[in-house]
């Protein structure tokens, strides 16, 4: 099952904060690392009025070190799925023992 990006939501993404998800190459599907999502928050300021849904960004981070950097990536999720790709960027972590990712969808 193929979900539409333009449908993609906050709600969607709620009930499974603090669980982990994978990062997964679109190439070949292969697992890249494992993530917990650690924060949701909603972007209403940034979200066009044609928009299916509000605009958020969802924070992923490693569970311990990481070297990996911006790029596209699918994410799996045991429930969710398969999503994306996505394009997903390293940020400054809050903790410098984990790497922190951010995905934005507006």
């Amino acid at each position: 099952m193929t979900i539409d990006i333009a449908s993609i939501s906050h709600e969607m993404f709620a009930p499974h904060l603090g669980q982990t998800f994978r990062f997964v190459a679109p190439e070949d599907g292969s697992v890249i690392t494992e993530v917990e999502l650690t924060k949701l928050t909603p972007r209403p300021e940034c979200t066009p009025r044609w928009a299916k849904r509000t605009s958020f960004s969802a924070l992923f981070e490693t569970y311990g070190t990481s070297h990996l950097w911006n790029g596209y990536f699918q994410i799996d999720h045991p429930t969710m799925g398969l999503l994306g790709p996505f394009y997903i960027v390293r940020i400054i972590p809050r903790d410098p023992e984990r790497g922190c990712f951010e995905l934005v969808l507006n």
